[in-house]
Formats: C-alpha cells, structure tokens, sequence
C-alpha cells in the first residue's frame, strides 16, 4: 500500500466461477499520480493511474507525481534557504523555488534505479542535496550583482535548463520551471552590495552627464556647419547677381546711357550701367 493517498486497504473476496475465491485488495491512487506495482517477486512494468483499482494482495505501491509539483526553499521560520556561489567568490544565501514532475514514460525505470523510494522520497533524499552544488554551477558564471538584481531573468532561464538536462537523466523529472525568488545577503554584504549599487548609480549618472555635454556639442557643431552653408550659399548667391549684372552691361547700354546723359548733362562719359562722369 502507497504511504500517501491511499485511503482504503481493504481486502476483498471476489466469487469466481467453479468455486474458488480470489483474493483483491483495494488500493486508490492519488489525483496527479501513478503508482509502480512491486512486490518480493520483482516490478511490474505495468503502472496505474490515478483512482481506484482492485490489486494482488502481495503487491505494493509507489507514488510518483506526474502533475505540476512545487519545491520551495526559502528563508522563513525554519530556514531553508540556500547558498550558492558567484564568480566574485560571494557567497548567497537565496530562496528557490522549482516546479517538475516525473516524466510518465520512465517512473518504472526511476523507481527501479531508486529502489524503495517513491517520488517525494526521490525528492526529499537526493534532488534537495544536489540543488545547491547545481545551482551554483550555474550562478558561479554570474556576478554577485547580477544574482542580487541585475541578471536574474537570464540566470533563472539558465537554471531551468540545466536542471531539466541533469534531472531529467538523473531521476527522471521534467524540471518545468526553477527560480531563484529572493537573496538574503548577510550584513556584510549588504553594506557591499550597497557600496556597488551607489558607485553603479554614480558611474551612470557620469555618463549620462557625459552623454548631454557631448549631445549638445555635436548639436552646436551641426548648427555651426549649418550657418557656414548659409553663409556660403548666400555669398555664392550674391556673387551670382554681381556676374549677371556685369554682363547684362553691354556695349548698347552704355551708349543709350551716355546719350541720355549727354541729353541732361552735355558731354559725358558713362563707366558703366550706373555710372556718369560729366565735364561741364
């Protein structure tokens, strides 16, 4: 009989034709689950799901949870939390959670490799004391600041990965999501990681300022190079008109101008379009 949500082990007796009785035993598996039959006699292969069933009398049962399971590790009145490495050589206390579940093609094989254990054993003897060490092959590629604030999505996303490769070969279990969901730093390093967010934030606010001074150059060179252009387009401009006025002074207007002013001033000289010189 399975410890857990097996509420009825009764023994029955089912009439079978000719006489004879054959002894069954009740057995009702939890909601999310399936049970790995086994007896002295060895494991069946044949495994049952949730409900009840009528079973051998001599066969046993193991639970494995094939449903969304929660594993949560934190700091609470008994401390659970635990501390995983960075590549800064800090060392973090944080709290984790993790969602799996048995892979329902290999619970047989899981419980054969872990005899005597069902799921939650599995869980509670071996995957809770190699969390850490896995976890931190992870976090050790990470700075203390990325695990405290700065990558955690990514890192997270990292975990998940990895643990699903490793305990998927190792027990069986498809790890659906893992994180870390919190960091207790002790008070010293809390008074680092406080030091390293100010000097982070300074440094930004540097650049930043940085940023501004060299915007507001860059616009004062452009519009610099703006009032050249326009200065230069009307210097052209106006050297333009002074050639079309030059030669718009021909040979014909000047004596029509030296005529009107001989008209007006007696002898004259014209220099040009606009220019009469008298000798009076």
């Amino acid at each position: 009989m399975s410890k857990k949500g097996l509420v009825l082990g009764v023994v029955v007796a089912v009439a079978v034709v000719g006489g004879v009785f054959t002894v069954k035993s009740v057995e009702r598996i939890g909601t999310g689950k399936l049970g790995v039959q086994y007896s002295v006699n060895g494991i069946k292969e044949e495994t049952l799901s949730e409900g009840w069933h009528f079973i051998n009398p001599f066969l046993k049962i193991k639970e494995f949870s094939i449903g969304n399971e929660q594993l949560v590790l934190e700091k609470g009145k008994d401390d659970n939390s635990i501390k995983v490495a960075t590549s800064d050589d800090a060392s973090i206390s944080v709290s984790f959670q993790m969602s799996y579940r048995y892979k329902p093609e290999e619970v047989v094989s899981t419980y054969k490799k872990f005899r005597g254990m069902d799921g939650e054993d599995i869980v509670d003897q071996r995957v809770k004391s190699v969390l850490k060490s896995k976890i931190s092959e992870v976090t050790s590629g990470y700075s203390m600041m990325d695990v405290y604030s700065g990558s955690r999505t990514e890192i997270n996303n990292k975990i998940t990965e990895y643990l699903n490769e490793v305990f998927g070969k190792e027990y069986g279990i498809e790890v659906l999501d893992a994180s870390i969901i919190d960091v207790h730093p002790d008070d010293k390093l809390k008074e680092s990681i406080d030091a390293r967010v100010k000097a982070l934030q300074e440094k930004q606010q540097a650049e930043a300022e940085q940023e501004k001074v060299k915007v507001q150059k860059e616009t004062e060179k452009i519009q610099a190079e703006a009032d050249a252009q326009i200065e230069i387009t009307k210097a052209k401009a106006e050297a333009e008109a002074n050639r079309l006025k030059s030669e718009s002074i021909t040979d014909e207007l000047i004596r029509m101008k030296e005529a009107e002013a001989h008209m007006e001033h007696g002898f004259v000289t014209v220099n040009g379009a606009n220019t009469v010189v008298t000798d009076k």
